[in-house]
């Protein structure tokens, strides 16, 4: 249900990024269109530019949105992180593969809404709005709130006195620490007091942060005074098991 739900939202949004790209080869395709729809879709194409700035602002929207339906399509849709093991001559490889970052919709939804509205606006200087708001789409469209690193999948290599991934080798002696961390805590909770009404901005930011901690869980090593980490992008079982493998291979035998 998930990945279908991914490649509508795909289709979706690389057809309002081609109406904000090429607006004049969505206009000569109205007339092909049902009435009702081709009336909506009128109202939603942005209209004559303005300036040569205001037609930079839309079509960079349309790029964003066509980069986002990209990389819908083609990131596999994962709930959960998952890992795979197998022997690599006296050590242990790794494989992990992180859980697709979430997107929240109401503050997509939001933020696309505003965005559009401006982008598509032929006011005087309104184009400087419209350059903020496509900003804000590409920060959360592009921009995994987890990390760089959150979203590429992992590889290690783990032996019974040390742990290689990356190119760094830590030694089982040199490691002072491993911890599983969560930059959003993890346990975000949702309370509503009926006595006092929580704004509906706080209340999906709250939604949003909930789902990020659940698949924002990270495995930390810590050796010389500096934090590594070694898998990122992770939910909470999946987290612990591969803290509990790394704990267990390298834990003084005796």
């Amino acid at each position: 249900m998930n990945r279908i739900v991914s490649r509508v939202v795909s289709i979706v949004a690389a057809f309002f990024g081609l109406i904000y790209l090429a607006p004049s080869l969505m206009r000569s395709l109205l007339p092909l269109l049902p009435q009702a729809l081709a009336i909506k879709i009128f109202y939603l194409t942005p209209r004559s530019f303005s300036s040569p700035m205001q037609a930079l602002v839309q079509m960079s929207f349309g790029v964003v949105l066509l980069v986002f339906a990209y990389r819908r399509w083609r990131t596999p849709s994962r709930r959960l992180a998952q890992y795979t093991r197998h022997q690599e001559g006296d050590a242990v490889r790794f494989e992990v593969l992180p859980a697709t970052a979430p997107i929240s919709a109401p503050v997509t939804l939001f933020a696309l809404i505003f965005a559009a509205a401006m982008v598509s606006s032929t006011a005087g200087g309104i184009w400087v709005l419209g350059i903020f708001f496509v900003a804000v789409a590409a920060l959360l469209l592009l921009v995994d709130q987890r990390g760089i690193e959150a979203g590429r999948p992992r590889s290690f290599r783990l032996g019974k006195d040390s742990i290689e991934f990356n190119g760094t080798l830590l030694r089982r002696d040199d490691i002072h620490h491993l911890k599983i961390g969560n930059k959003y805590a993890g346990n975000v909770e949702i309370v509503y007091d009926a006595d006092r009404s929580i704004p509906t901005g706080r209340l999906l930011g709250l939604a949003g942060r909930k789902k990020l901690a659940a698949v924002a869980y990270r495995i930390e090593i810590e050796s010389g005074g500096k934090a590594y980490v070694v898998a990122a992008g992770l939910d909470e079982v999946t987290a612990r098991g591969i803290a509990a493998e790394i704990t267990k291979t390298l834990a003084p035998s005796g």
